[in-house]
């Protein structure tokens, strides 16, 4: 994984050997800065190259927080009891400051006053100055500074203690004892353990099992299809021609239950990818537009292949029982979404509704019988072919050329169908027109 690491380069040294002896599965790519007023800037448009942010500390993340929305986890190590207790240790060591009178930033009184205590000493009463939180500040930094460089000026502190390395340095180049108060070894490494948990999670939850049971909507007592089982096979073909499609831009396994039932296995996050999160489930469109039958589409998560099996078994089933054309999500028993559909869908208990509306349709507008308008449709279907001359297609249709010329000048008059070339016969005689159609 990428961890980017927006932070003083005094931190990121410390950071750097931990990284390389422990936790080498992790790639550090460094930002580093002065000041944390510069990180916005340093990390702007760099989170999708990466799996993580570690910052130097609080006030660093709170700061960038303002300007950049996080997208990938963020973390720091915190500076606790211990980095504190490390820090008084080299003050008491140095023999030279007083512990009772300190200029401290980043710890509250309260901190101070556990941190003594896990000491046992009698410092609860030492004369500690406090800097004021207020890290969203554009001039925090500043505000820091100034707060110690007063308090050691008037002698109110003895030294500082400082969690900014921009402040330390400005303090040390004055001549002002500072103590830098930086993260432990042992706070690095939960917040790097942290860290990697964050994007195990992520990735388990990408790569999560995500199971898709689709039934082809049998035709209803209505439907075209009862009188041409033949038909009603080809477009079943069609059907199972999309569902492999789909198949493979969610890079999914594919097995066919029956003849009506196929079930695909994916991951989690590449079906929400090509879904757009459920925005645009293309196989209910495909479906829809390219062969005269519907789907009924369950999709269901699992921690096993079972469980999402499941799952989708019984979305699929929920949306087969409003009628089809839809497809339901489950996530649990008690987490279902849907009914989703397709935007141009109606369902409707009504005849007309019930007979293939897109072979109705064009019924209406050309006055051509719906049988016809369907059996057309057959015929470029298992002809894999859209261009015919009326001779062709009176035999097909098996009717009389007249009777098929009669058809075509009301296609043409809706644009169903259109004249593309001519084509002489091979024993000579009257060119024959090619007619391109446009049923869907």
């Amino acid at each position: 994984m990428k961890l980017g690491m927006p932070m003083p380069i005094e931190i990121a040294d410390k950071i750097m050997p931990i990284l390389k002896e422990e936790f080498s599965q992790i790639e550090p790519v460094p930002y580093i800065y002065k000041s944390f007023i510069e990180i916005p800037a340093l990390i702007k448009d760099q989170q999708n190259k990466l799996n993580a942010l570690l910052f130097a500390g609080k006030t660093a993340m709170a700061y960038t927080e303002k300007y950049v929305t996080p997208t990938i986890p963020w973390e720091y190590p915190a500076r606790n009891g211990s980095s504190l207790l490390q820090v008084l240790l080299q003050i008491s060591l140095s023999n030279e400051y007083s512990i009772s009178r300190l200029s401290m930033d980043l710890f509250d009184k309260r901190q101070w006053q556990e941190t003594c205590m896990e000491l046992g000493t009698n410092y609860l009463n030492a004369e500690i100055f406090y800097v004021p939180d207020h890290p969203d500040e554009e001039n925090y930094v500043d505000l820091v500074y100034q707060f110690h460089e007063q308090n050691y000026i008037y002698k109110k502190a003895s030294c500082c203690i400082t969690a900014f390395y921009a402040v330390h340095q400005r303090l040390k180049a004055k001549n002002i004892p500072c103590y830098f108060l930086r993260p432990t070894g042992s706070t690095i490494r939960q917040a790097l353990h942290k860290i990697q948990l964050h994007h195990l999670v992520q990735v388990s939850q990408q790569s999560q099992i995500a199971a898709l049971y689709i039934q082809i909507d049998r035709p209803n007592e209505y439907s075209l299809f009862n009188d041409d089982e033949y038909q009603y096979i080809i477009d079943r073909t069609n059907v199972t021609r999309q569902i492999y499609i789909f198949a493979q831009h969610i890079k999914a396994a594919v097995v066919e239950v029956s003849v009506q039932e196929y079930l695909l296995f994916s991951t989690k996050y590449l079906l929400e990818s090509v879904t757009n999160n459920f925005e645009n489930i293309e196989i209910l469109h495909s479906v829809k537009n390219h062969t005269a039958s519907t789907i009924s589409l369950g999709i269901g998560y699992g921690a096993t292949a079972q469980e999402a099996k499941a799952s989708a078994r019984l979305g699929m089933r929920r949306a087969s029982s409003l009628g089809g054309d839809a497809a339901f999500i489950v996530y649990d028993k008690k987490n279902i979404i849907g009914p989703i559909r397709h935007p141009n869908s109606q369902l409707s208990p009504d005849l007309d509704t019930k007979i293939d509306k897109k072979f109705l349709d064009i019924s209406d507008k050309t006055m051509i019988s719906v049988t016809t308008i369907f059996q057309l449709h057959s015929i470029i279907k298992h002809q894999g072919k859209n261009q015919f001359t009326s001779t062709e297609l009176a035999e097909l249709l098996k009717v009389s050329p007249r009777t098929v010329n009669r058809m075509i000048a009301k296609l043409v008059q809706h644009n169903y169908c259109f004249e593309v070339g001519k084509r002489s016969p091979d024993k000579g005689g009257r060119p024959k027109r090619i007619i391109q159609f446009a049923i869907p």
